[in-house]
């Protein structure tokens, strides 16, 4: 602008000149300042173990039990960390218990093989965590090792055993886990997921509740199954043992699903026990029952085997009398019992999701939870959070040196523009004299 333009026009230009020249000094303190209390770049946490259990500060003392903590703090590199339990956290973790009952360990009712802690924290402000069985590690987030760790000895091939209840109880619970994990991710754009992975799963279940039922049922097979092996049959009473055998499929279908990863994040497996114990029962009598009469039925029909073929058939006959009367009143002599006694005991929650009130996002792989509703004490194994992450926002954009710099540049600017001003506002009154 010239002196020929109105003073009113140049007063607007210099107004603006100076409002830009101290915004752009500004401008190297405000976002120095914001930088400095803003939130981390990106993080994740891998941690094993987490628990409700009141009256100890192991899993703060130990630093392992802390889990894999990745802080990207600046943007100078990605972080990686790979946690493994050491001596002392597995000695911790072995001395939990919660009233008489150990937690962890050999005898404890928890007991972990093969597992692992790791996170990473990206310079793009992505972050991902991951937990539990180091052979998850390669699909659930691309990393081919996690250092394993073992706390006690679980059943071979198994990446977790729990067990909870006995066999002079109401109900005995061993649930075997070959695989037990879970990972989080946060991506660039702050989207948030998780992952879990349960497989290879086998419940053994037992107590005086099942054991009086197989009571009755198990001297009728012994007897069929004894006749019928002396023709051949090769058959096994399946109950022999005084315990019921489950898989994972037998839960899900007893809840009505096709595989665990359809039931909704947090639901109880254990509450399908019940009516998986019940639905074995019958399955696996009907399945000797069945042998038995397409035996009976095969040997009838020739002449040579006619005799033994009746005296089977009367034999599963007399086998029905006494069973089929349990199988009918299964409901009562088992769901409802079992489903009142494993409320008491235990909880076992698959897929857990949460999130925090900071935007942390948090997938724990499994909570078992002792006494009703978890009072005594909840455990979760495998947990993975990520977040909140700032992104590039965070990296700061101005130091110490530079905040130094920006001060001197606003204190000499202004002295600058004072004079400025004052010198053009002498011109244009004496233009204007």
């Amino acid at each position: 602008m010239t002196t020929r333009s109105s003073t009113s026009s140049g007063r607007v230009w210099r107004t603006t000149r100076t409002a830009g020249a101290v915004a752009v000094a500004a401008a190297l303190l405000i976002p120095a300042t914001s930088a400095q209390a803003a939130a981390v770049v990106s993080q994740g946490t891998g941690r094993l173990v987490e628990t409700s259990l009141l009256g100890t500060n192991v899993l703060d003392n130990a630093v392992a039990l802390r889990g894999a903590q990745a802080v990207n703090q600046d943007a100078s590199g990605d972080v990686t960390v790979d946690q493994p339990l050491d001596a002392s956290a597995i000695a911790g973790l072995i001395g939990l218990s919660a009233g008489s009952t150990n937690l962890f360990g050999d005898n404890g009712i928890i007991q972990l093989g093969a597992v692992g802690q790791y996170a990473q924290a990206r310079d793009d402000g992505s972050s991902s965590a991951f937990s539990g069985a180091v052979s998850a590690a390669p699909g659930l987030i691309g990393v081919g090792s996690v250092t394993p760790s073992s706390v006690g000895s679980p059943s071979a091939n198994q990446s977790a055993t729990f067990r909870v209840g006995s066999s002079s109880a109401p109900v005995g619970v061993q649930v075997d886990l070959g695989v037990l994990a879970a990972s989080a991710q946060q991506a660039a754009d702050g989207t948030q997921t998780g992952q879990y992975v349960l497989s290879d799963a086998g419940f053994v279940v037992d107590g005086t509740v099942v054991s009086g039922v197989l009571a009755v049922v198990n001297p009728a097979l012994n007897t069929l199954i004894s006749l019928a092996n002396t023709s051949g049959a090769g058959l096994t009473n399946p109950f022999s043992s005084g315990k019921i055998q489950l898989t994972l499929d037998d839960l899900t279908s007893a809840a009505g699903v096709a595989s665990v990863n359809d039931l909704p994040a947090g639901t109880d497996l254990l509450s399908y026990v019940p009516q998986a114990v019940a639905n074995k029962i019958i399955s696996q009598v009907n399945g000797v029952l069945d042998a038995a009469s397409a035996l009976a039925a095969n040997l009838r029909s020739n002449i040579f085997t006619a005799a033994a073929g009746i005296a089977l058939q009367a034999a599963v006959d007399t086998a029905k009398a006494t069973i089929v009367p349990v199988l009918n009143g299964i409901s009562n002599t088992i769901v409802t019992p079992l489903s009142n006694a494993l409320t008491q005991l235990a909880q076992m929650q698959v897929n857990v999701q949460s999130t925090g009130s900071d935007g942390s996002f948090t997938q724990t792989a499994l909570r078992l939870g002792l006494g009703p509703s978890g009072s005594l004490a909840s455990v979760n194994l495998a947990n993975a959070t990520v977040g909140p992450n700032a992104g590039q926002l965070a990296v700061p954009v101005a130091g110490p040196e530079s905040l130094a710099l920006a001060g001197g540049f606003v204190g000499v600017g202004a002295i600058v523009l004072a004079g400025l001003a004052l010198r053009r506002r002498t011109r244009v009154a004496s233009i204007q004299g």
